[in-house]
């Protein structure tokens, strides 16, 4: 039986709390006061815009108010905000600017550890993050510490976390198709970023592919584009990768691909190789692993699409000879009728396969 994620219940608590007035002026999102793990645009009016699914903001607070300002571009727009040590409560941004408090009535005049994680995907909408309103004598402290292990992980609707939230019983939705399904907390690589000890950064974009998206079209932004980028469909917001280099990437690329059927074997693993330089430029060290794809499967009698993606991955592998680039076996999830996405507990099981290979690499 598959394990359903009740977090739900606190969105609707979250969404019905009223906007706070700030008490004193606002601090920008920019502040070094705010730590921001993953990819993100700062603007020179102190916001910062964010795209990619999984950018958490860290902060520390005293006192026992405090509010967030934000602009969303679409009403798909999630975030969950963990407060100290309790289970994460989930905030809806409705379109438009709004001003959302962060710690809930009664909470202690004390010190606070606060993480705002983007839970949506790139496709969802991109929000602009203005700042944070403090309540009568509160303040943001230093925030913590970023981790010194590094890791990222490239891909797709997958690595995104798309559809980790799914319930059955879902009473906002049909439960097949609502934006709130997704979730990039619950996604295999913020999982194994976890278990690890590392930082994360979610490079993906659902329905997209290394040379054409899951519609088979390739005038878009697929991997090799969105990669360059800070904010994924924004060209004019590049992204300095001197700003986070990782120690192992994960790129889990052509379920999209292979979506209107195999791909050319040569255009593909040429495309692949030619991002694989990319990635290597950018981190001269790191290791790669090349993951398979655990929606793609061998049906009987039909294409064994999930083998000839391996395929593919291990002639990848021999071309670039690179003894930190690594092809790793995913094997295929059924996800529920009508959505193959791996649910949250999929998504654990990959990461607990994944630990181990990341760990020896590493020597972590």
């Amino acid at each position: 039986m598959k394990r359903l994620i009740p977090l739900l219940f606190p969105l609707l608590a979250f969404a019905s709390m009223s906007a706070a007035s700030p008490d004193s002026p606002l601090i920008p999102a920019a502040s070094p006061l705010v730590r921001i793990e993953g990819r993100s645009a700062p603007g020179p009016d102190g916001r910062v815009r964010l795209g990619f699914p999984g950018v958490t903001l860290h902060l520390r607070y005293r006192g026992a108010a405090l509010a967030l300002q934000l602009e969303a571009g679409s009403a798909k727009v999630y975030f969950d905000v963990y407060v100290d040590r309790l289970p994460p409560v989930t905030l809806h941004a409705r379109p438009g600017v709004g001003t959302y408090p962060l710690l809930a009535d009664g909470t202690a005049d004390g010190e606070h550890t606060i993480a705002i994680l983007r839970r949506s995907e790139s496709w969802q909408g991109t929000c602009e993050i203005a700042g944070f309103a403090p309540g009568t004598g509160g303040t943001l402290l230093p925030p913590p510490p970023a981790k010194e292990r590094r890791l990222m992980f490239i891909g797709d609707s997958v690595t995104s976390g798309e559809y980790c939230d799914y319930r059955a019983d879902d009473p906002l939705g049909d439960g097949r198709a609502d934006s709130h399904n997704a979730n990039a907390a619950h996604s295999y690589g913020a999982i194994l970023a976890q278990r690890l000890g590392a930082e994360f950064h979610l490079v993906s974009y659902g329905g997209r592919g290394l040379i054409r998206d899951w519609q088979g079209i390739r005038a878009t932004r697929n991997a090799p584009q969105f990669y360059e980028l800070a904010l994924p469909d924004d060209p004019a917001a590049p992204w300095n990768p001197s700003r986070y280099v990782p120690d192992a990437i994960g790129v889990g690329l052509g379920t999209n691909d292979f979506s209107q059927g195999v791909p050319d074997q040569n255009e593909f693993v040429n495309a692949y190789v030619e991002f694989l330089r990319k990635l290597r430029r950018d981190a001269p060290r790191a290791w790669i692993f090349l993951l398979e794809s655990p929606i793609l499967d061998d049906p009987a009698g039909g294409v064994p699409k999930h083998a000839v993606h391996a395929a593919y991955l291990r002639e990848i592998v021999e071309k670039l000879g690179d003894p930190r680039i690594t092809a790793v076996p995913v094997r295929h999830y059924p996800g529920v009728p009508d959505n193959g996405h791996p649910l949250a507990a999929e998504n654990a099981e990959v990461a607990a396969s994944l630990d181990p290979l990341f760990r020896h690499a590493l020597g972590w």
